[in-house]
C-alpha cells in the first residue's frame, strides 16, 4: 500500500509537471493499479498513455518516460526495504511466490502468494527464506 501511495503522489508531480489534463484522476489510476504485484504498474500505465495518446505521441512518450524511472525509483530504492521489513521474505522467494501464485490458483493468488509464503516460512520455521539476516553457528 505504501509503494502504491508513493507512485500516486510522484506520479501525480510528474503530471502536474507535463501539464497533463486530469492529472489527479490519472495519478489515482496509476497508484490503484500499482495494486496489482507483478504487471498491474505496466498496465496502469498502459491505459493512461493510450488516453494522453490523443493529445500527442510526445506527451504520451514523456509520459511513460516519467513513469518508467518513477517506477525504477520505486522496484530498485524503495520496494526491498519495505517488503522485507513487513513481510521478512527473502527477495527471491518472493519472486517465486509470485511466479508461482497465479500458477496454483489463478489471478487471485497473485494478490495472497507473497503472505502466504511469509506465513508458511512463519510456521515452518525456515531462517534460510527470511529476509533478515540470521547469524551462522560460529566453529
Amino acid at each position: 500500500m505504501l509503494l502504491s501511495i508513493f507512485l500516486g503522489i510522484s506520479t501525480f508531480v510528474v503530471f502536474i509537471l507535463l501539464d497533463i489534463p486530469y492529472a489527479r484522476l490519472m495519478a489515482a489510476v496509476a497508484g490503484a493499479f500499482d495494486l496489482i504485484p507483478g504487471i498491474g504498474a505496466t498496465i496502469g500505465i498502459s491505459l493512461i498513455c493510450l488516453i494522453i495518446l490523443f493529445q500527442g505521441i510526445l506527451l504520451s512518450l514523456k509520459v511513460l518516460g516519467g513513469y518508467i524511472v518513477l517506477q525504477q525509483v520505486e522496484e530498485k530504492l524503495l520496494m526491498p526495504p519495505i517488503l522485507q521489513g513487513s513481510i521478512n521474505i527473502n527477495p527471491v522467494i518472493m519472486f517465486i511466490a509470485l511466479l508461482v501464485g497465479p500458477r496454483v490458483a489463478g489471478l487471485v493468488r497473485v494478490f495472497l502468494s507473497s503472505p502466504i509464503a511469509g506465513v508458511i516460512i512463519s510456521l515452518l520455521d525456515i531462517d534460510e527464506m527470511r529476509g533478515e539476516k540470521t547469524e551462522q553457528p560460529s566453529g
